[in-house]
């Protein structure tokens, strides 16, 4: 029941009221890019990802069977949050590393990720952190 008041609470709080401890964020669409050109996969092959990080730096990147997850400096740069990190592991093959690029607009939560050959917009919210 608790949790569930707090949920209702964070719910129903607008961004500016809650402070920017943590973001969680999602792709509607999936994009690859290479060296020469950036293609948008179509609906029906779209990863799924779920992206979260931290004010403290940590942050993971999840898709398919695991997630990379890391801890960096964050840097805030005119309301842009950003989580820059190299090589790090997935976690179910740590052999298969990646580097990370992360942006969040505060403002209205819209951000980006790249990571390996995806380079995706994102639609995040901010989630306070539990105490």
């Amino acid at each position: 029941m608790k949790f569930a008041l707090i949920l209702a609470a964070l719910m129903s709080s607008s961004k500016s009221e809650i402070p920017p401890d943590r973001w969680v964020c999602a792709n509607d669409i999936e994009v690859w890019c290479t060296v020469d050109s950036c293609a948008a996969k179509p609906e029906t092959e779209t990863t799924p990802m779920a992206i979260a990080a931290r004010a403290d730096g940590r942050f993971s990147v999840c898709a398919y069977t695991g997630c990379w997850e890391g801890q960096t400096a964050m840097a805030n740069v005119g309301g842009r949050l950003l989580w820059a990190a190299d090589g790090v592991p997935f976690s179910t093959n740590e052999a298969a590393t990646a580097d990370i690029s992360l942006m969040i607009v505060a403002r209205d939560g819209v951000g980006f990720v790249r990571v390996g050959a995806i380079a995706s917009p994102l639609l995040c919210r901010r989630r306070a952190l539990a105490p």
